[in-house]
Parts: structure tokens; sequence; C-alpha cells
């Protein structure tokens, strides 16, 4: 008859030889557990979520995040979430730039604070392919631009006439407390948002909010840069 008793050799052999196969069923039994509730989570839809990248230059992503999120949604009670990201454009980083051709090739991205030659690069074919025409929004009060120079931020449409693309963000001091130069930038609404009026409002906000003096010795300090 065999000898089938549990004894302390036993089992100590047993893992010795065999604790792989535990592992990975613990592996597996996690990852399973994982996935389920990643497929099974609640997403909210495109039309309730609004996201915000900043790409001229470093930005504080997070500090904008959390400043702006508590009035856009007192502004706009139907939005369920806000993300704003950094995608430093300004020092042609092989990785930044295919980031966020990705996600605009996934037609990812509600606003955009880019460099002026990149908004003016992604526009070549015509600004209406890519950007809002946020004249509309203008002439309706939506958008309060004051007594802004709005110049840099007027762009061709594919048929050669122009309208406005994106709001200069050279007199938008208030980047600076995201730590972000203001200088060059131009803030746009992609045209593949879903959440046009939400994202108009994020962008009348910005325009609102960050419009402040400029500080003393900025010029100076701007020109060491």
């Amino acid at each position: 008859m065999a000898d089938n008793r549990i004894t302390k050799e036993r089992v100590a052999t047993h893992w010795h030889y065999g604790w792989w196969k535990y592992a990975i069923w613990a592996a597996l039994t996690v990852f399973g557990v994982s996935m389920l509730f990643t497929v099974t989570a609640y997403h909210p839809p495109e039309e309730h979520v609004i996201e915000a990248y900043l790409c001229n230059g470093f930005a504080d992503a997070t500090k904008f995040q959390e400043d702006f999120w508590p009035s856009l949604l007192e502004s706009c009670p139907e939005q369920e979430e806000m993300l704003a990201l950094n995608i430093n454009l300004s020092e042609e980083d092989y990785y930044a730039n295919m980031q966020i051709s990705a996600y605009m090739a996934a037609h990812q991205g509600d606003v955009c604070l880019l460099p002026l030659e990149k908004a003016r690069q992604y526009a070549m074919d015509g600004a209406d392919g890519i950007y809002l025409d946020l004249q509309p929004y203008v002439d309706s009060g939506a958008l309060n631009v004051g007594e802004m120079d709005l110049s840099r931020g007027m762009l061709a449409r594919e048929d050669g006439s122009v309208s406005l693309y994106g709001i200069p963000t050279d007199t938008l001091y208030g980047l600076l407390d995201y730590s972000c130069t203001p200088v060059g930038g131009l803030i746009c609404v992609m045209n593949f948002s879903g959440n046009d009026d939400t994202a108009v409002e994020l962008v009348n906000q910005m325009i609102a909010r960050l419009s402040t003096d400029k500080p003393e010795g900025y010029d100076e300090w701007l020109r060491k840069q």
C-alpha cells in the first residue's frame, strides 16, 4: 500500500519544488480581479469629461486641475471628471511629440495650450480641420476676451478664409502660478472634443483667472530665459 501520509518533510519538499505554481496562480488571480474591475468600472461618457493638455513648456498640471475643476463643475454641473496633463512640446522631445500625436489621432483632448508654432503646424491643412472656431463664442459673449490682442490666434481655414482658432497667452501672466511661461502660447479647443461648450467655458475661466497684472521684473526675467 502506498504511503500517502502528509509529513513535515513532504510538505517542505513540495513547497521547495512547486512554489512557482502557486506564485503563478496568485499572479493570475490578481490580474484577473484587476481586469474584472477595469472592465466593469463606470466610465463617464465623453461629453461629461473635460481634458486639458498644457503643452507650452513645463506646467504644474495637478495644481491647474485642482484650481479649475471646482469652478468648472459649478458652471457645468453635468460634468463628471476633469483631467489635466503636461506634455512639454517646447523642447522638441521625441516622446512628447509622439504622445500628443497619439492623443490627437485617437481624438482625445478638449483644450490644448500649445506653442504657437506647433499650433500653426497642426493647422497647415486648415485650422477648421483640427480646431473649433472660437469667433461665434466671442460674438455671443460665451467667451469674454476683453481687450486682448487676438491677432496671433487668427488662423486660415482649408478654403483660405481666416477666423479665430486660438487665444494667445502672452498676457496671461497667471500661468506663472503653474510654473508655465505665458509667452508664445495659444489656447485651442479641439474640433473633435465632443464637449465644445464645456471646453469653451474652461477657456473662458482661464482667461478670467489668468489675466493678472504683469509681475514686476517680468520683462527682464524673460530676456534671461
